[in-house]
Parts: C-alpha cells; structure tokens; sequence
C-alpha cells in the first residue's frame, strides 16, 4: 500500500497543483491531508474546494480553526509581520462562502489508519510544535493519552522530520504551500512543494520525502492580481527554492 500525505497549503493554489500533478504520477493507493489548508495566500476558496474533491481525510489545522473562527483582533505578540500576517488570514476568512465553511466543518481533529496517527501540531492541540527538541517525556506522555501507533505524522512546523524513537517514528512531510528558509538574515518562502510517500513493506512502512517546483511568476502573478492586502509584501517574500 502506498499512502501520500500533504498539509500546510496555506491558499497557495500553485503549489498543490505541482503537489497533486506529482502525486498523481507516484499512484497512491490513498492520501490524507494533515490540516492548513487556508489562511496565508491568495487562493483560499480554491485550495479547499481542490482539496475537498480529492475526498481524502483531512485533519484541521490551526489556520483551518482560526479562519473559520475569523473574524478576530490582531494579537500583538511583537513579531515580525505580524500586522500583514493578521490582515491577509482575516482576508482570506472573508472570501470563503457557506460552502468552503462546510467544507471546514468536516475535517477531523486526528486521523488514524492500521499503524497510522495523523495530527496537524500534536494530537492534543492543532499549534502544539512536534520537532526533533522535542523532549521524549512529552512525546510519551501524548502516546499514552492518544495511542501506540507505530507511525505519527503531523503538520504546523513547515520542516520536513524523520524521528526514530524507543519503537516508534515521528515524521512530517514539511508544507506543500509555504516552505521556508532563513537567508540572509531573514525568512523567506520557497517555491517548491513538499510531501510524503509510505510504503507499506513487510509490515513496516518505508518514507520518501518528494520536493516538486513550480512556476514562481505565476505564484507572483497570482498574489499581485488577487486583490490580497500587502500583495507586494507578500508576493516579495517567495524566492527561488
């Protein structure tokens, strides 16, 4: 069996295209959607209605809770940004109509599959960091409450991992739509989609992480055409992967 797994669009409608056209030619058996679908980018009725006729499981996302929480005050935690952050998630809240809301409404807080367990940040908070700082007491502290499967998998930090603990591994496939990169003193996007391939094999499952570029004027394109706020910020902040 040959599972796909994908998150962290954010409205980034290019790069799931590149995703799925790459996906499409690897032949899963299934895909599951690990959350983020909306909230960040220019394309936020599109993704879900792309990523709602797939009619694979898709786990919420923070970003997922939050647009559909919207519409909210900007939080000032004294982070970069932030301002252009808050103003482009409360935009893309405001584009979906009754249809993508329900859309929203049918993604599940966990998935699991046989030796699976799908989350977005954790299986207790959809923003909980899973990472390789991760302290293993917490790690085992979240097996005991929410499972013992095998295999975890989950979203929220953009960073591809591969995590081998006492009997079991953590992974993440990194973000489809919103990879990102320190450079030059400062983060930028990458224009290149990120996923997961498992192959089940002698009960085991066997990761491959899979990278697939795109068109970055036409990302670009699209950002300055939307009617986004900041769309000069925004389509400034994606560079070459």
């Amino acid at each position: 069996m040959r599972l796909a797994l994908f998150g962290d669009i954010h409205d980034n409608l290019p790069a799931l295209e590149a995703a799925l056209t790459d996906m499409d030619m690897q032949s899963p058996d299934a895909r599951i959607c690990l959350g983020d679908v909306t909230a960040g980018g220019a394309w936020p009725r599109e993704c879900l209605q792309v990523v709602a006729a797939l009619g694979c499981p898709v786990v919420c996302g923070n970003a997922d809770r939050e647009a559909f929480e919207a519409p909210q005050p900007l939080k000032v935690r004294g982070l970069p940004d932030e301002q252009e952050i808050h103003d482009i998630g409360q935009w893309g809240a405001a584009q979906l109509t009754g249809t993508e809301r329900d859309i929203l409404r049918s993604f599940a807080p966990t998935v699991a599959l046989d030796d699976l367990l799908c989350f977005h940040g954790s299986p207790a908070r959809d923003n909980e960091v899973l990472d390789a700082g991760t302290p293993s007491e917490r790690l085992e502290e979240l097996r005991a409450t929410h499972g013992q499967q095998a295999v975890w998998i989950g979203g929220h930090t953009h960073q591809p991992l591969l995590r081998t603990l006492d009997g079991w591994r953590l992974l993440n496939p990194g973000s489809v739509g919103l990879p990102f990169q320190k450079r030059g003193g400062k983060y930028v996007n990458l224009a290149y989609a990120e996923y997961l391939l498992l192959d089940s094999i002698s009960g085991g499952w066997i990761p491959t992480f899979r990278r697939v570029s795109y068109d970055l004027a036409a990302l670009k394109a699209g950002i300055l055409a939307s009617g986004i706020p900041h769309a000069g910020w925004l389509a400034e902040e994606w560079v070459m992967g």
